[in-house]
């Protein structure tokens, strides 16, 4: 299935368009053209921008699950995790393996998929799952806008996904680009920032490995593991 795929960007750029509070809608403006990678609520923007994200994705159940209706009206090629089957019907949707992480004395330990066909393995995060399509694709160096890596907490429901995710309620919006990212009172997951963390060192070590590099060009971010480099300047 995601066999023409492979090597599709041999040698270009990429971007990771993450959603954090950082992202400046203008900025999508100026990547018109480029290829990008994003996900979830992403759309908020597209009433103010004529960008599109060449590939976008989700991995959480609980955001297809919200998300169903307004998937049908996105026109980027869209990869979703398998986990979120349930949730979505759209007959043009590629979806992914999802690969178990393996685990060692009760820790999963990270582990970065180069191959889509065969799968990509989960990081607490659909920006690692961007990260391993975008090198699969060939991606050269891959940029990172709008990651923050910094959340505040809404109250704990209580209750966990069928993954053992905690699910909290949703208070007051924060944590994104957009105010109406999410409604009071919707229900999403606690961020796992450690397990984010070390997939994005593995991430890191794998395009190192195969001489290529990611780069943080988010205006704000408390992730150290990329090299920061200005987005005015790319």
């Amino acid at each position: 299935m995601f066999e023409e795929f492979k090597d599709i960007h041999k040698g270009e750029r990429g971007f990771i368009i993450a959603t954090g509070p950082s992202l400046k809608v203008s900025d999508l403006d100026r990547l018109v053209g480029e290829v990008t990678f994003s996900c979830n609520k992403i759309f908020l923007a597209f009433d103010q921008t004529d960008w599109r994200p060449t590939y976008y994705s989700i991995i959480d159940r609980l955001v297809a699950q919200d998300m169903s209706e307004k998937v049908r009206e996105i026109r980027s090629t869209k990869i979703f995790s398998g986990v979120t089957r349930p949730f979505i019907h759209d007959t043009d949707i590629l979806w992914l393996r999802d690969l178990p992480s393996p685990v060692v004395d009760g820790n999963r330990v990270a582990t970065f998929s180069t191959d889509l066909s065969v799968g990509t393995y989960g990081g607490a995060t659909v920006v690692y799952t961007l990260m391993q399509m975008a090198y699969y694709m060939g991606i050269q160096t891959l940029y990172l806008l709008g990651l923050d890596f910094k959340f505040t907490a809404s109250p704990d429901t209580g209750k966990k996904t069928a993954a053992g995710e905690v699910i909290l309620q949703q208070a007051n919006e924060v944590n994104h680009f957009h105010p109406n990212y999410r409604q009071t009172q919707s229900y999403w997951t606690q961020p796992r920032l450690d397990e984010q963390y070390k997939a994005f060192i593995c991430a890191k070590q794998a395009f190192e490995a195969d001489g290529r590099q990611i780069l943080n060009a988010s205006r704000q971010t408390a992730l150290d593991v990329f090299e920061r480099v200005d987005y005015d300047k790319l």
